[in-house]
């Protein structure tokens, strides 16, 4: 029924609550939380990293000029359908500002991780 999300590995459809899709790095990061009871040993949320498809096309102007557009990939854009009909469009809620201050700190802890794991490997040399 959901050959998309299927073919993604996910097979506990019935326990997906909600979904998140944003671009880092020049990638779509799509996330997806499940229910859990609490004790379970399940994975409470799995990461899916996709690559942008990049197309040169013809820009306005009538002057031969092309520049680059990406264009995210087909199976991020089917596995976003299947999982709207599954748990609707909760993922388009208006972002806030307690929203973008979370994304803040969790980019500011995944960058601190980074900046350690490398001076680390510096370090061992």
């Amino acid at each position: 029924m959901y050959p998309t999300l299927q073919s993604m590995g996910i097979t506990s459809i019935q326990d997906i609550e909600k979904f998140t899709l944003r671009y880092e790095s020049g990638h779509d990061v799509l996330k997806i939380y499940y229910r859990r009871e609490k004790g379970s040993l399940l994975p409470k949320s799995k990461k899916f990293k996709f690559g942008r498809s990049t197309k040169t096309v013809l820009a306005d102007g009538g002057q031969q000029t092309y520049r680059q557009v990406q264009e995210p990939s087909l199976i991020v854009l089917r596995a976003m359908e299947e999982l709207e009909q599954i748990v609707g469009r909760q993922h388009e809620v208006k972002v806030t500002k307690e929203d973008l201050v979370n994304e803040l700190e969790h980019l500011e802890k995944v960058m601190t991780s980074k900046i350690s794991e490398i001076r680390d490997k510096i370090n061992a040399m």
